[in-house]
């Protein structure tokens, strides 16, 4: 597809650099495979982040003693040391820059020759000798020509060479701000471009885009398969509950990408019909045997012939109100009930915490959310939270005999106990599994993606399934940070306990808590959830 300078100037580039720039980055997007949705988007979110709506093609070498502390404090150890080298650009550059990619010592001048440049920041000797064989034009002998001529070509040439497609396909925002920035920093802001991107390049007419993917399958080349009923995939080669990112079902497919020491191999899997890096025990996989014939499955889903539509009990019953203790199969019917109806990211993100404050799930005079005895209402509270918010998740889903009446073609009539049953937190966590991805639900793997697709203004849940499943399981709604409820994150900045909203044994609108409680031995599985 060929890139729009209306999508550029709604992630906030000026007209003027929108001149500027368009034309090469269609030419060079182009010629290296950045033209599907979903990759251009990625694309854009990267670059406008890091150039500041293009603004900035060359790092900016002028600190204070904060700043230097702030951000190269580990060039400058002391105080005293910032302030010899406070504002004097080609000081500090030479200085934090010094002896690595490929740049000589402090006093040869290369730390501040070779510092960012282009939308992308190309930084150290090397990289511009390697960027000069790329492009075939000497940007050694010249390094003022990457951001004043190539400040596009530098950051494709970037993505392509770290093979960024790939990440972009699986939507792995994550996985792709780390290999650019070495860690998270500016994550959020990088998520809602990454939205904001998303929404601009779906707005182009039909027929200047293809449609977004929902996962990229044509490179996914499965190698091996699972042998035991259940197979991990991790985040890293070691067993512990924070590498947990999903369970392989006995027969999935996966790609071997690389073997590790101690047995373990990176692969690719297919979850949710979107494509996965991850790492499992080698010795628990076997070869996938040749192909017969006739089309692989990973390849050729299959499409139900009828559609399942969505199903719930009478709406709008005036009497199924938050105060009233009973109608719990019900959506509510109280009048004024807000909404989440725009479509900027911060705005849908105050809607939904409106939302949110509507429900007041701890609320006393909401009865229709208070525990009762051994009776917790999770379930109803993200129903609520769901309907109010425009999206599915079902209170009463068909029966299995109206599944296959439905698969027939045949009409079925909503009938509470004969075509219709309700749903607890366990079946909940089945559902989405089933059929989750049907009605526009994308499982992901990692809470730094999900707490910021919350703070975009996504709906997003996490639900677990008990071992005994005559026991309630739990389902909750991760939500917009706000500044009193702010993520918990690690070291390395990745959010490890989100802001929640749930009713339970414990109800509360907002909530950061200590522990990962999904990980307790109670449940035997978990997952998360968002929609857009």
């Amino acid at each position: 597809m060929k890139l729009s300078g209306d999508v550029l100037s709604k992630l906030g580039v000026s007209q003027a650099d929108v001149d500027k720039y368009l034309e090469p980055l269609n030419t060079v997007m182009a010629r290296y495979g950045i033209d599907s949705r979903l990759r251009i988007a990625h694309f854009l979110a990267q670059v406008v982040h890091e150039s500041g709506c293009f603004k900035h093609v060359v790092e900016n070498m002028n600190y204070s003693v904060d700043g230097l502390l702030g951000v190269f404090g580990k060039y400058f150890p002391t105080r005293a040391l910032a302030q010899t080298y406070a504002r004097k650009p080609m000081m500090i550059g030479n200085h934090v820059y010094a002896s690595r990619n490929g740049n000589g010592n402090e006093a040869s001048g290369d730390g501040y020759r070779y510092r960012g440049r282009g939308l992308l920041q190309l930084t150290g000797k090397s990289n511009y000798k390697a960027f000069s064989n790329w492009l075939s034009e000497d940007v050694v002998a010249e390094p003022e020509r990457v951001a004043e001529q190539f400040a596009p070509q530098s950051a494709v040439y970037f993505w392509e060479s770290h093979h960024l497609n790939g990440l972009a396909d699986t939507d792995d925002i994550r996985r792709i701000t780390e290999v650019i920035n070495g860690g998270l920093k500016g994550f959020d802001e990088r998520r809602l471009l990454l939205e904001k991107a998303k929404a601009a390049l779906r707005d182009l007419p039909e027929g200047q885009a293809s449609p977004v993917p929902v996962a990229d399958t044509q490179h996914f080349k499965p190698t091996h398969q699972v042998v035991p009923l259940q197979l991990n995939l991790r985040s890293a080669p070691r067993v512990a509950p924070s590498t947990w990112l999903a369970t392989l079902n006995q027969g999935s497919k996966v790609e071997v990408v690389s073997r590790l020491a101690d047995g373990w191999v990176q692969v690719r899997a297919l979850i949710n019909q979107v494509v996965r890096d991850g790492f499992v025990a080698e010795r628990f996989l076997a070869p996938v045997p040749a192909s017969r014939g006739g089309f692989d499955p990973v390849e050729a889903p299959l499409v139900p012939e009828h559609p399942i539509a969505p199903v719930h009990l009478q709406q709008n019953r005036k009497t199924v109100t938050r105060a009233f203790d009973g109608g719990r199969a019900y959506p509510l019917g109280e009048a004024g009930r807000p909404q989440r109806t725009a479509s900027k990211p911060a705005t849908r993100a105050s809607q939904l915490l409106k939302i949110i404050d509507y429900l007041d799930c701890a609320a006393a005079d909401h009865k229709r959310y208070l525990p009762q005895g051994g009776t917790t209402f999770c379930n109803i509270y993200a129903y609520d939270y769901c309907c109010l918010a425009g999206v599915y998740l079902p209170r009463v889903w068909w029966t299995d005999r109206a599944l296959q009446r439905i698969a027939r073609g045949e009409g079925v009539v909503v009938a509470y106990g004969e075509s219709v049953r309700e749903l607890n937190a366990n079946a909940l966590h089945d559902w989405l599994e089933d059929y989750g991805s049907a009605f526009g639900w994308h499982r992901e793997v990692d809470l730094t993606t999900l707490q910021a697709a919350a703070d975009a203004g996504e709906v997003c849940l996490t639900v677990a399934r008990r071992k005994d499943l005559n026991r309630s399981g739990h389902i909750l709604a991760v939500v917009p940070q706000q500044p009193a409820f702010q993520a918990g994150h690690d070291g390395a900045g990745r959010v490890t306990r989100p802001v929640e909203s749930q009713a339970g044994a414990r109800n509360f609108k907002y909530a950061v808590n200590r522990t990962a409680w999904w990980l307790d031995d109670k449940f035997q599985a978990f997952a998360f959830w968002r929609h857009p």
